[in-house]
């Protein structure tokens, strides 16, 4: 045995033999001795913190915040817009650019899935909403939601367009998002794309779609047709059916297995075997297989997980939070509860919903049609209808 005695096991005996003799028994029917406090014990082991500190856990939110400001700052800025939040703008982009242009449409089990040619495309088309300020131009919208795509949908005998959906079409899983939803949100003409539906396949739709100044002609000579619904745990982006599509396209639309990955390191791997591209959160699609990263965030609750998934976790307090984000200290709700406040002013920012450059003429008799278009459902009266294998599934799958 060595020789060297342990001084917590002395004072642990001690406080086991009360006031007798080290080692000996205290006398029938007589008290033991009160436990000596950590003074009497061996000096500052009573005080001796514990080797395993708690973890705070952070909300789903806080840590898609985290994972969302690291991950996109280097595509492009952080601003503060007003109603909206903490908002992100993209850099590096030409002046008529608009969200879901730089890209490819191809179909899977969650519906019409936009695979992204742009380094931030794996975030920002599947996660949150765009909103068109008119300072600032196109600026993102985090939400945690994960869906194959966020848009509106719209068809015709030659034409088929879609929308980036706006902050206000929030999702509910009881009532979905339906063909109402130009009406309901006021999506205007100006924030769609549209291609000929013959082009709908192309690899890089950018180089097929129409100019801006052949929209309200579209719109006028389409229907709108979204149908975005549960599907299980996940979200179904249905829209025009895959097999009327598939007539009337030149080639293919490819048909793809999504799948979802939470590890940032593992995507990162799979990105630059597939493409040997530099780090980015593009689509990597291989063979039938379209790979996209999305982050659980319930199961990166425990910030110590964020760096075994591929990024930091860390957070600058000084800079505000996005609007979804909650999270307060104690002292920050009780000085609250303490001082009576005003409600706070929130900024309204001017936004282009897609009507401004109508002739008044125009933009009346679209908005005629659109409205007729519904005859009157609303997200009240006629919800996004559920899956069906029949309608939502590719012939021969």
């Amino acid at each position: 045995m060595s020789s060297i005695v342990n001084p917590l096991r002395i004072a642990l005996l001690l406080a086991l033999a009360g006031s007798t003799a080290l080692g000996a028994l205290p006398a029938k029917g007589k008290k033991k001795a009160a436990k000596p406090r950590a003074s009497s014990m061996v000096d500052g082991e009573g005080a001796m913190p514990s080797p395993i500190k708690p973890v705070k856990l952070v909300s789903p939110e806080e840590m898609a915040s985290r994972f969302f400001k690291e991950a996109l700052s280097p595509y492009g800025d952080w601003l503060d817009l007003g109603e909206y939040g903490r908002c992100w703008k993209p850099k590096d982009i030409s002046e008529n650019w608009a969200p879901y242009t730089v890209g490819a449409w191809a179909y899977s089990r969650y519906g019409w899935t936009w695979m992204s040619n742009e380094d931030f495309g794996g975030i920002v088309y599947h996660y949150g909403r765009w909103v068109h300020a008119v300072e600032e131009g196109w600026c993102w919208v985090p939400d945690l939601e994960w869906a194959a795509a966020w848009v509106s949908w719209r068809y015709g005998t030659e034409a088929i367009g879609w929308a980036p959906l706006p902050p206000k079409a929030e999702w509910n899983t009881t009532v979905g998002i339906g063909v109402w939803v130009d009406k309901t949100y006021d999506i205007g003409p100006e924030n769609y794309t549209f291609c000929a539906i013959s082009d709908f396949d192309a690899p890089d739709l950018q180089e097929v779609i129409f100019s801006p100044v052949e929209n309200a002609d579209s719109v006028l000579h389409t229907v709108n047709i979204t149908n975005i619904s549960p599907l299980g745990k996940s979200i179904f982006c249905g829209g025009p059916a895959y097999d009327w599509v598939a007539a009337r396209v030149k080639g293919t639309v490819p048909v793809v297995a999504v799948v979802k990955e939470r590890s940032l390191i593992k995507f990162r791997e799979l990105l630059n075997e597939a493409t040997d591209a530099p780090v980015s959160f593009k689509a990597v699609l291989r063979k039938d297989k379209l790979t996209l990263v999305a982050p659980e965030w319930g199961h990166i609750a425990d910030p110590r997980r964020a760096d075994a998934l591929g990024f930091t976790g860390e957070i600058d307090d000084s800079q505000s939070k996005p609007k979804w984000v909650e999270g307060q200290t104690d002292d920050a709700v009780a000085e609250k509860s303490d001082k009576p406040q005003d409600a706070p002013v929130v900024e309204e920012i001017p936004v282009l919903t897609g009507w401004e450059g109508l002739r008044a003429n125009t933009r009346a008799m679209l908005k005629a049609k659109v409205s007729r278009e519904v005859a009157g459902l609303s997200p009240q009266t006629y919800p996004a209808e559920p899956f069906n294998p029949n309608r939502d599934t590719p012939s021969g799958q």
